[in-house]
């Protein structure tokens, strides 16, 4: 497929790229850096006064601060260096658990380095991300998963980490002074995934209740003491994972981290059923109802494409989880085969049309010019980060098989209606052949998103596509953009 090469963040004019809203609750620690590329020195200004309790950072481009108040409120955002200037709003929604309106942008540590992730792996990961620029482009959570915990402090009743993290509050206090946040991992069960005798958040006499959940959940309930923790240490995000999940558990947890005194996402893996589909689309930030996300094309054609009932009740604040990106170098364990490179950016375009979040997981200083370019293009990313929140809807779908039922041809196409009055539309082949695909662009401007080009202006468009491949449009009437 043709794509736009990458652009380096540190060069040209600047280029804001926030999604158009930004969320948080009142009475807690805020941070966000401003995304956005382009030569340094720059500095960044704003049209008026920010919430009460807010300030901009003129020179980082991080806005700080407790806002004490509920607000709903549209600012203009200036980043100026002696090549231009940039002006784009951004609207500040302040309310209780208002995070996360978009979908979360980041790293998470499992594919990257299993279960053995250390200290020293998520500080070069924070530093990479800040050093290569990802977060000019909206990447910023740093998120540990399994692997981190030790054994249980009966002083404090919550999980310590291990020798591999010795200094927990000074790393996270590191990924905030880079603009960044942080994220962790744990369970309800007794014994969380991912190596020997991690412990989860309960402990004691197994709760008979909960009898098909691998390790058990027990009786002794320590989530307040937990999040507390990781409210101690600065934490901003929480992928809590169980098989099947539940709402009791999760909302335990729910409460835990609402009285905690710090923002958190809220993720619910690895099992979140459809029949709990309210509580998931109303309390959690994102969920998963998926297999682990690897690198190889089966995993991608079944896993990442047969969830489209979850598009439909996205929302802002609340998205459904296609996992990890496969892109980039990643543990042996993990890397099960090879994706081409028409496979990776067909895995990139299903989560940022869907929409899903979008976790980087591989040492990111491997990452080549083109694995930049697949996860740098800002168009692509404004799709998956559109403040409608609409998920993706299949309009169009083929399948045939051979005479043995193996997928011979299977095309889908979707479209993602976008706060501008504009639309998305994704097209995959997820068959052994190449396939043509057709959609129907009205009197419309027609821009390829991954190659930056307009194609078209209105008419019935025609698209050769080659086997595992896709492409992403975006259509504006003739007077917008």
């Amino acid at each position: 497929m043709k794509y736009a090469a990458f652009q380096s963040p540190w060069e040209g004019p600047p280029r804001l790229n926030h999604p158009s809203v930004y969320g948080a609750s009142p009475n807690k620690p805020f941070l966000y850096k401003l995304p956005c590329a382009g030569q340094r020195p720059m500095t960044f200004s704003v049209g008026r006064p920010l919430p009460q309790g807010l300030c901009l950072d003129r020179v980082s481009g991080v806005i700080s601060g407790i806002c004490p108040i509920e607000t709903d409120e549209q600012f203009l955002i200036s980043a100026e260096n002696s090549l231009g200037r940039c002006e784009k709003k951004l609207r500040l929604l302040i309310r209780p658990d208002g995070i996360l309106r978009t979908p979360l942008m980041g790293f998470t540590s499992w594919n990257a380095f299993g279960g053995n992730v250390s200290q020293a792996d998520i500080r070069k990961t924070a530093d990479g991300i800040a050093r290569i620029g990802l977060n000019c482009f909206g990447y910023s959570y740093v998120n540990i998963d399994s692997g981190w915990q030790g054994h249980y402090d009966e002083r404090s009743r919550a999980i310590a980490p291990n020798e591999r993290f010795p200094d927990m509050p000074g790393l996270v206090a590191h990924i905030h002074a880079l603009g960044l946040k942080a994220g962790i991992y744990s369970t309800p069960m007794q014994k969380a995934w991912g190596g020997e005798d991690l412990p989860g958040c309960t402990r004691g006499y197994l709760d008979p209740r909960y009898a098909d959940t691998p390790y058990g959940i027990a009786k002794d309930h320590r989530e307040p003491e937990n999040a507390a923790q990781w409210a101690a240490w600065g934490i901003d995000y929480l992928k809590y994972d169980w098989r099947p999940c539940d709402t009791e558990n999760a909302e335990k947890m729910k409460q835990a981290l609402l009285a905690a005194g710090r923002d958190f996402g809220f993720c619910v893996t690895v099992n979140a059923g459809y029949s709990d589909v309210e509580y998931w689309k109303t309390h959690c930030s994102s969920w998963r109802d998926n297999a682990d996300s690897r690198a190889d094309w089966i995993n991608v054609r079944d896993n990442r494409f047969s969830a489209d009932k979850w598009a439909l009740v996205s929302a802002p604040g609340h998205f459904f989880d296609l996992d990890m990106l496969e892109t980039g170098k990643q543990t042996t364990r993990h890397a099960a085969g090879c994706l081409t490179e028409d496979e990776q950016f067909l895995a990139y375009t299903i989560r940022a049309v869907f929409p899903s979040p979008l976790q980087i997981s591989c040492d990111v200083g491997t990452l080549t010019d083109r694995d930049l370019a697949l996860l740098c293009n800002e168009e692509v990313i404004a799709v998956n980060q559109d403040a409608l929140g609409k998920g993706a809807v299949c309009i169009d779908e083929h399948v045939t098989r051979d005479a043995s039922g193996n997928i011979r041809l299977w095309t889908k196409v979707y479209a993602k209606e976008l706060e501008n009055g504009s639309r998305a539309i994704a097209l995959f082949n997820l068959g052994e052949e190449q396939s043509a695909l057709n959609f129907d662009a009205a009197d419309c401007l027609v821009r390829d998103l991954w190659a930056k080009e307009n194609i078209s202006q209105g008419g019935r468009i025609s698209v050769t596509l080659d086997k595992h491949s896709a492409r992403l449009f975006k259509l504006s009437a003739r007077t917008g953009t």
